[in-house]
């Protein structure tokens, strides 16, 4: 699994979303209420492959600013579709470097 936070190590925030987290490399991020289903609130959204997390990273860098991907681990899933997975918690781990 892959996250992609703002270089200060927020999330995106995306789709006006207001919840937005702070995550620690090595630290477990919980979602404090999660909730199942496609919504956009109520959990932690990641992305199952790199290559739909380069898409989200190339996609915010060209609207907001800089973007890093994590390589990371996660909780209990409460939501999956083909490119995003919605989880309950997540634990950064690795950066990795995208070469343009």
């Amino acid at each position: 699994m892959y996250k992609v936070v703002t270089e200060d190590m927020k999330s995106l925030g995306l789709r006006k979303n207001p919840n937005v987290m702070t995550y620690e490399l090595n630290k477990w991020k919980l979602e404090p209420t999660p909730m199942r289903g496609s919504i956009d609130s109520g959990g932690i959204w990641c992305c199952e492959k790199l290559s739909s997390a380069k898409t989200l990273k190339k996609y915010f860098e060209k609207r907001y600013g800089i973007a890093k991907v994590f390589e990371c681990k996660i909780g209990e899933v409460l939501f999956k579709n083909s490119y995003r997975t919605k989880t309950s918690k997540i634990k950064l781990i690795k950066e990795i470097i995208i070469k343009e």
